[in-house]
């Protein structure tokens, strides 16, 4: 199997590194990025075939091709070099956080088989020293066929996705794009502003000499690349901002309780309900099975 994979950092660069440990063989690997660093190390290492100079070149002759850059440069791609894709009868699909820009944009370049695809795992490093051929194992990858993917098709990102050790499902672009405000989106944003109101706080230099695993846990999202978070933030903004709305309503109810706490002047008799609530909400955390 041909594959051709356009963006080799965290995500491009585990699916090579997944597929090298786990179907050693078994696919044929392009890769193309902006900068040459990563796909010249990955041939190196034998992770890939080859590392090409030219996104043009890297999707010559490929069974499938993965767009695996930032949301706004996969947009790009796909307008780029759709129509030769289709021509060639390629099959295209990506890793993009946010799928209905990515969809109608395929959607829109004639003759186009266009499968969306989602992993849904990362971690706040970037670039191709940060690929793990670890990374999809046991995770689900979501799959978002085009209006004109065959069965066959759909089967195929299935099959990358197993190789990768995922377990793909099947959604919807705009159900997906929700469900991701929802978990991945507005986690975002929440580290990114409670950085912001730490540091202005009069008495940063000292809580941020205290911080420890709690800060870290909390913040890891916004030490993450901001070109991929502008990127998410840009395209699924409706979808964000709907989730905010649903995430500010429980952080004002908590501050109106608070308050009120503060008020009744009598904080032991405010543990068990507080415990309650707390213990109640943690319920809900762990992954559907």
């Amino acid at each position: 199997m041909r594959l051709a994979i356009l963006g080799l950092g965290l995500i491009g660069g585990s699916i090579a590194r997944a597929l090298a440990v786990r179907e050693p063989g078994a696919w044929h690997v392009t890769a193309w990025s902006r900068t040459p660093d990563g796909p010249r190390r990955a041939v190196e290492e034998g992770v890939v075939a080859d590392a090409v100079s030219d996104a043009t070149a890297a999707i010559a002759g490929a069974d499938l091709v993965v767009l695996a850059a930032s949301p706004a440069a996969n947009l790009a791609l796909v307008e780029r070099l759709g129509p030769a894709l289709a021509a060639a009868g390629g099959l295209l699909t990506d890793v993009t956080s946010v799928q209905a820009p990515i969809a109608a944009r395929a959607a829109a370049v004639p003759g186009l088989r266009f499968v969306g695809g989602h992993p849904m795992s990362g971690r706040e490093r970037r670039g191709y020293a940060a690929a793990d051929a670890a990374l999809f194992v046991d995770r689900p990858w979501v799959v978002l066929p085009g209006p004109r993917a065959s069965g066959g098709d759909v089967d195929l990102v299935r099959r990358l996705a197993r190789a990768c050790g995922a377990h793909p499902l099947e959604l919807e672009p705009g159900i997906h794009d929700r469900a991701v405000a929802a978990i991945s989106h507005v986690p975002l944003l929440a580290a990114v502003a409670l950085v912001e109101a730490a540091v202005s706080a009069p008495d940063w230099p000292v809580a941020r000499s205290l911080a420890a695993q709690g800060w870290r846990d909390a913040t890891r999202l916004a030490r993450g690349d901001a070109e991929l978070g502008a990127g998410i933030l840009a395209m699924n903004a409706s979808a964000i901002a709907e989730a905010l709305r649903r995430y500010r309503h429980e952080l004002e109810r908590w501050q109106v309780r608070l308050d009120a706490l503060v008020a009744a002047g009598d904080p032991a008799a405010a543990v068990p309900g507080l415990a309650a609530d707390l213990a109640r909400t943690a319920a809900h955390i762990e992954p559907a099975t």
